[in-house]
């Protein structure tokens, strides 16, 4: 029996910005899940976007985009609103990335749809993976992200990635979490941070971590220990 539809969204964009920079690229991929078999695929959709703006030679090198192929390209945002309209929820690999910048346009804000993202409402470490990197989740699941960074190619992997553990991500999608900004955290320890499931804010310009409430004592014990060396001085909010 069909119980409801999700949408895996990514976007390629021409830096970390949302303010200043623009998408070049998304992928949509409808999925459907269902209460006695796995969510399958329903419908995908991609299209380029000419952001009127040159492309830095990092994110050519990172996408395989150029110049080229993004001329007189233009995404239809009346028909991605209606995908979202439709979805239940939308799911993203990095979610604050993908949101920051796809919230901007009316025909997706005004859709009022719920969140959720494949990194932190998967308790990864749990299942023995030790990265949530999505091309390291697909190889160790036995497969491989044959154009990383194109997004259709991204959001396809995702699904493949989480459709095993999709209904632990909703249900975590929909509990009260923290954000832990490492403030004035040494710069020589930011691989530890990484390693313990911290991303770089480029607007905060301060390592983050998004926790469920049961896990912020362990957190702020390890920051005590490995980061601050005895004294606590990071940050802590309530994420809505």
């Amino acid at each position: 029996m069909l119980l409801d539809y999700g949408l895996i969204v990514d976007v390629e964009t021409t830096g970390l910005d949302p303010e200043k920079d623009k998408i070049i690229e998304i992928g949509l991929l409808e999925f459907a899940v269902y209460s006695d078999e796995e969510a399958k695929i329903t419908s995908m959709y991609s299209q380029l976007e000419d952001p009127g703006t040159s492309l830095s030679p990092e994110i050519i090198k990172i996408t395989g985009i150029t110049e080229t192929l993004l001329q007189g390209k233009t995404i239809d945002w009346s028909l991605v609103g209606s995908y979202f309209s439709q979805a239940s929820i939308v799911i993203a690999h990095n979610m604050e990335f993908d949101r920051a910048f796809l919230m901007k346009k009316d025909e997706i804000k005004k859709t009022q749809c719920h969140w959720a993202c494949s990194i932190r409402h998967i308790d990864w470490k749990k299942y023995g993976f030790k990265s949530q990197s999505l091309n390291y989740l697909a190889c160790d699941q036995g497969f491989v992200n044959p154009f990383p960074h194109r997004a259709l190619f991204d959001c396809a992997t995702t699904f493949q990635v989480i459709k095993k553990y999709i209904h632990e991500l909703v249900h975590n999608s929909y509990q009260k979490q923290y954000e832990i900004q490492a403030v004035g955290a040494p710069f020589e320890l930011k691989e530890k941070l990484k390693q313990n499931g911290y991303f770089w804010n480029p607007r905060k310009r301060l390592w983050c971590k998004i926790l469920f409430a049961d896990q912020l004592q362990g957190e702020r014990d390890f920051l005590k220990e490995e980061i601050y060396r005895g004294n606590l001085r990071h940050e802590e909010s309530l994420i809505d």
